[in-house]
């Protein structure tokens, strides 16, 4: 089962693995086992999915603007991502994977915000943030750079960002 945009756009699969490595979704998956995780941005739920198949029970929280559906047995908020992060408990990974619904996929604009940068470093030990087209990730500096992944002939780029050390986490 695929979910598209209105666009016709691929936004996430079901099973999570029909595309494993042929989209971003494997590439926002954190690389160390977290205790908790929240994703802003949630659609179908692939990353929750993939998540899931790889630590097994581990509290997920999924936040999007739309209602989606909860295939992974997640704790699912309808909210606005930007504001949900001002006020939210702590989770030692944060997954930012905020697009418009448009046809040309654009990433939410506050992603490479000062404010909303600063609000996910005070709750986030870990953040991974999904971005398309080369953006100045500057704004993030905030956070110490572990790595970046472009998965192939795809325009995303996947960002590693930590302010804690991880335990089995390569520096």
């Amino acid at each position: 089962m695929e979910f598209l945009n209105k666009f016709g756009g691929l936004n996430s699969v079901y099973p999570p693995t029909k595309y494993l490595t042929f989209g971003p979704w494997i590439y926002l998956v954190p690389q160390y086992k977290p205790k908790n995780v929240l994703i802003l941005g949630y659609a179908g739920g692939t990353v929750a999915g993939l998540i899931r198949l790889l630590y097994g029970d581990i509290l997920i929280t999924g936040v999007d603007i739309e209602t989606c559906e909860n295939l992974y047995n997640i704790e699912f908020i309808k909210a606005n991502a930007r504001e949900f992060v001002k006020s939210c408990k702590q989770y030692d990974c944060v997954i930012v994977d905020l697009f418009l619904n448009t046809v040309d996929e654009t990433m939410c604009d506050f992603v490479l915000n000062e404010e909303f940068v600063r609000d996910v470093n005070k709750i986030a030990n870990y953040a991974i943030v999904n971005t398309l087209n080369n953006p100045d990730m500057t704004v993030w500096n905030r956070f110490i750079f572990v790595g970046m992944n472009q998965p192939a002939k795809i325009t995303n780029k996947i960002y590693y960002y930590r302010t804690a050390e991880i335990p089995g986490l390569l520096p």
